[in-house]
């Protein structure tokens, strides 16, 4: 390589003064022989084992830009308003400000109906928000947009729904038996209605006052009841097939409907956590899908906070419970999270749950990730008990695996050994969602999860004669007890087990026989334990703690339509109103304490000893961004003298967020400390670490040792983070990204630093509780470069961690646009650079000729939490026709939908629509920097088009998630090897290097090939990672 043989001139360590390189020497080189170029490693790790095939049928999410740019027809759209939404300011003020907004919102009705005269409102809403909701031809928007009082407009954002035993498990018992039921709290379930003549929920039990009740209207005696007392349909019977129809009856109907009678009665049933609350009924979720509206959600928002809706604030529920959500929500962007906060400021606590997403970093969701929600996880029944599936033979994968039972299968009575079947008889029907066609007896059936109901697979296996059924996973995650789709018959046990497992015995069976044995004498007691579906945080966006508190989550509760009957219910749905159940007990006793109090109280009583999973499968304690303040125990809630909260956040929990450390940090929260005694306490306070291996001292906690708190007063007490990382004593190597280990929580349990400060009285009682503190460091690399006059460029380190270069051909550039306002339904993606490197490759790399390796890196002006939901999509035009002809992008493994949690980059062909991904997406988690990187052959080229054929390229950044304006930047060249600059490292590095911490400095040359093949070629961009200081993670030269 002809260029290499100057390193030896390179290598001599420079001496030189500290300045900043803004445009480092060039030296002028031929061409010559790219074909050695090496890949770095960083690069050629990114590449699947297999590559993923997709076809995408519906090409629209692409060609079309994202949201309501280029929309036709008739849109839904909530507009987003100047004047604030109303707040906690009382009387006269309060009033005004919300007529203010009515007469705001007034005019731009006009002004929409003047751009279309069929424009139609659907909802406003000025206490939780300031907005109008239009169905209004997308043509008038742009226009609409010119309206000086408009902030923003956006598309409507629609979200998914996610006793006996357990309500003395919880300690609610104890609290009833101490007079306090719930009595005098009004609690809103927005959900999909409350089936009010059920026994359960004080109405008649017959089930055909059910059946002859009309949902559209309240028939006289019906509604409301004794215990719903009030409420509203905001969707009607058939949306999402049909327009929301709202009519006053809440009536639970329709055959996905259900869902909300649970819910309702594990709150505030004859048997539930708080039997005496009053329940208002607020209709937001479909009868007919598992679909909850968004517009129907503000509006239920905005009932809640008044709901006899005349402007007055007085009749607000005490709490909201929002059994729904959408996993890797950004609270920043999310309108329903903005209406949370909004309501708390009114005196509201809303109880939201975290999602059932599974053990992912950053799955929790929307609303349960606002600031003020209490986000729920879910947690075993105490009688729950881990199902064990043997495998007898081959030896290879011989051993005990965890298998969840499924409830709504036939009960395993007596041992059951047999061969094992993927799929059909004839290698087939691998989902199980078809009639097997072949004999299933003697077999024990595997199957993947997708595509049809799990009773449905489980049905069609006993139909064939199987013995047991399993259902393996797809995507990475914990196995779980899956809905019952009504799918009938079933005469058979049924199992769930993990993708890991799965994969297992398919490798067995790929070498031939499996014998699989199942024994309800083998099973793990889970009491105390997490569910392996409740989704973790933290939160995207923000990284706060999330979720906040845990709860059993399968009670068994009322079933809508018939009167009187009851079954499991499960989730984290589930597991929610036995939160919110708990804080409607406290509310009873405690009337005069505000809904953070009642928060931050629950999350300081926790049991904490929560394991993540069963030791015996390598198991360790939960995790704060899994189990919060920890496993609710309301009694003793009700029974603390203490309660602690963050003074600013208002939050039972310190969140201390994600932070790049290149040298050392001290950061400082406050917590109220609150004594409800009479008399004041002398409190001790010490800090713990959720695992051993954190508590090096690279991580500290300084908190007062002793303090006073006055009787029935408050103290502010410090608390100190000193991150201090040295050579000697690092912060964990930074493990996470969002492309191999995307899904993977063992490395954000491995680089997050987590536990519990705990506050004990001194005296008699030794009354203690605990606040839950949580922080994702990471040792980051401080880049510097320089220049000597004599023509030698020189670039160091003078972070704390390693910090590798990784250099590119800058192609392109964008200047940086405003941010989006909080709750606009719009993320962030705002592009800054774009380069190109291309790798070449051998034969039997990419395909069985001799070909190359391209990557697209990106740097935006902000960072991403996850790439899970970004999207960087990089049009290709081959011929330079103007049509594209391909799209590089990175989307999830499931490609349009978040279901996996790692991210691929994506080559799709526009004009078949196939699409395959080589890569995994590089992108380390909380970084501006991302790399898209495919083989040639996936757009048509190999080896023979080097230096010679061109393609035109756009890129667009568009938030996946929720849409929102695009950034692009267009009109782009490229050739295969035909980058003009190429940087060279002294240490014998081309193209991307490692520099240790603190190190001194080091040479480099940049090559100047000559000639602009790349034809918007001007410079070099350099990315750094993994961490960098704000706006040091790229640096771009213009050297043309």
């Amino acid at each position: 390589m002809k260029f290499l043989v100057v390193l030896g001139v390179l290598a001599l360590t420079a001496s030189v003064a500290f300045a900043q390189l803004e445009r480092p020497w060039t030296t002028p080189a031929e061409r010559g022989d790219h074909t050695e170029r090496p890949m770095p490693a960083q690069i050629a790790g990114a590449k699947l084992d297999t590559a993923v095939q997709a076809q995408i049928d519906d090409l629209t999410g692409l060609t079309l830009s994202p949201a309501l740019r280029g929309e036709t027809g008739r849109v839904q759209v909530v507009v987003r308003l100047r004047e604030t939404a109303t707040d906690a300011s009382t009387g006269t003020d309060r009033s005004l400000q919300r007529q203010a907004a009515m007469t705001q919102q007034s005019a731009v009705i006009a002004g929409a109906r003047a751009l279309d005269s069929q424009a139609r409102v659907l909802a406003r809403t000025q206490l939780v928000l300031n907005a109008v909701v239009f169905d209004i031809q997308a043509s008038a928007l742009n226009a609409l947009a010119q309206n000086p009082e408009v902030v923003s407009i956006n598309p409507v954002v629609n979200y998914e729904l996610d006793l006996t035993e357990t309500v003395p498990y919880i300690g609610a018992t104890a609290v009833q038996d101490m007079g306090f039921d719930g009595t005098g709290v009004r609690v809103a379930v927005l959900d999909s209605g409350i089936d009010y003549t059920h026994a359960a929920l004080g109405g008649s039990g017959d089930v055909n006052d059910y059946l002859n009740n009309d949902p559209t209207i309240i028939e006289p005696g019906t509604f409301p009841t004794d215990k719903v007392v009030g409420g509203y349909d905001f969707v009607g019977g058939v949306w999402p097939n049909g327009p929301e129809a709202p009519d006053p009856d809440p009536l639970d109907d329709g055959p996905e409907g259900g869902h909300g009678t649970h819910v309702a009665d594990i709150i505030g049933g004859k048997i539930g956590v708080a039997p005496g609350v009053d329940l208002y009924a607020v209709k937001v979720c479909s009868s007919v899908s598992t679909s909850c509206s968004g517009i129907a959600l503000l509006q239920g928002m905005e009932f809640a906070a008044d709901p006899n809706m005349d402007g007055n604030t007085d009749d607000a529920v005490d709490i909201i419970n929002m059994s729904l959500g959408s996993p890797y929500g950004d609270p920043r962007w999310d309108d329903l999270s903005a209406a949370v906060d909004n309501a708390s400021a009114l005196g509201i606590l809303t109880v939201a749950s975290a999602g059932n997403s599974s053990d992912k970093p950053y799955a929790t969701g929307t609303p349960s990730g606002a600031t003020t929600a209490l986000g729920v996880a879910q947690t075993a029944m105490p009688s729950d008990v881990q199902g064990l599936m043997e495998v007898v033979s081959p030896p290879s994968i011989a051993g005990l695996y965890a298998a969840v039972f499924q409830p709504w299968a036939a009960p395993l009575t007596t041992a059951i050994q047999a061969p094992l079947m993927y799929g059909d008889t004839d290698g087939d029907n691998f989902d199980g969602c078809a009639p097997f066609s072949g004999d299933l007896s003697g077999y024990i059936v595997l199957v993947d999860r997708g595509a049809c109901n799990f009773t449905l697979k489980i049905s069609n296996i006993s139909v064939a004669g199987g013995e047991v059924g399993i259902i393996g996973l797809i995507a990475p995650g914990e196995p779980f007890t899956g809905a019952d789709g009504g799918d009938r018959p079933i005469d058979i046990p049924g199992y769930m087990i993990s993708q890991a497992d799965s994969n297992a015995l398919k490798s067995g069976l790929a070498a031939g026989e499996v014998i699989v044995s199942f024994d309800p004498a083998n099973g793990i007691p889970l009491v105390m334990h997490m569910v392996g579906s409740s989704s973790r945080g933290p939160v995207i966006g923000t990284n706060e703690s999330g979720p906040d508190i845990g709860a059993p989550g399968a009670s068994v509760s009322a079933l809508y339509g018939t009167g009187t009957g009851t079954e499991s219910f499960g989730g984290t749905s589930g597991a929610a109103p036995m939160v919110t159940g708990s804080a409607a007990l406290l509310m009873d006793a405690y009337p005069d304490r505000s809904w953070a109090e009642i928060k931050a109280v629950l999350m300081n009583t926790g049991e904490t000893n929560i394991m993540n999973e069963p030791e015996f499968f390598g198991g360790y304690l939960a995790a704060i961004s899994r189990i919060g303040g920890g496993e609710v125990r309301v009694d003793d809630a009700l029974n603390s003298p203490l309660a602690a909260w963050d003074r600013d956040t208002l939050s039972g929990s310190l969140s201390y967020g994600f932070h790049d450390v290149w040298n050392g940090e001290t950061m400082v929260k406050r917590l109220t400390i609150r004594n409800y005694g009479g008399q004041p306490v002398t409190v001790r306070s010490w800090v713990d670490y959720r695992y051993d291996e954190d508590s090096n001292g690279e991580v500290r906690l300084s908190v007062p040792t002793w303090f006073t708190v006055p009787g029935r007063g408050s103290v502010t007490v410090p608390v100190h983070m000193h991150i201090r990382p040295r050579t000697n004593r690092p912060l964990h190597d930074w493990m996470m990204n969002s492309g191999s280990q995307g899904a993977n929580p063992d490395v954000l349990t491995f680089n997050e630093y987590d536990g519990y400060i705990y506050f004990e009285t001194v005296g008699a009682t030794n009354n203690q509780i605990h606040v839950p503190w949580h922080v994702l460091p990471r040792g980051a690399g401080n880049i510097m470069t320089g220049v000597r006059q004599t023509g030698l460029n020189w670039v160091r380190n003078m972070g704390v961690a390693a910090s590798y270069i990784d250099t590119y051909s800058l192609i392109g550039t964008s200047p940086n646009l405003p941010s989006p306002m909080p709750g606009a339904n719009e993320g962030e993606v705002d592009l800054r650079y774009v380069g190109v490197q291309t790798y070449p490759v051998p034969a039997g790399f990419c395909s069985d000729v001799d070909s190359f390796v391209m990557s697209f890196a990106v740097n935006t002006w902000e960072r991403q939490t996850h790439a899970i939901s970004t999207s960087f999509i990089f049009y290709l035009d081959m011929d330079k026709d103007g049509l594209d002809d391909y799209a590089v992008l990175n989307r999830d493994v499931s490609f349009n939908n978040v279901t996996d949690g790692r991210n691929l980059t994506w080559v799709l062909n526009l004009v078949t629509g196939d699409a395959d991904a080589f890569f995994f997406t590089t992108h380390e988690t909380n970084s501006g920097n991302t790399v898209l990187t495919f083989c040639g052959d996936q757009i048509g080229l190999n080896a023979s088009d080097f230096l010679s054929t061109s393609f035109d390229v756009d890129v667009e950044g568009e938030d996946f998630y929720y849409g929102g304006p695009s950034d692009f930047i267009l009109d782009m060249n490229v050739v295969p090897l035909g980058e003009r600059y190429f940087t060279v490292f002294a240490n014998g590095d081309a193209a991307y290097t490692v520099l240790p911490p603190k190190s001194g400095p080091l040479g480099f040359f940049v090559f100047d090939f000559g000639g602009p093949l790349n034809e918007t070629e001007t410079g070099l961009l350099w990315l750094y990672g993994p961490g960098a200081p704000p706006n040091n993670e790229a640096k771009a030269w213009i050297l043309d």
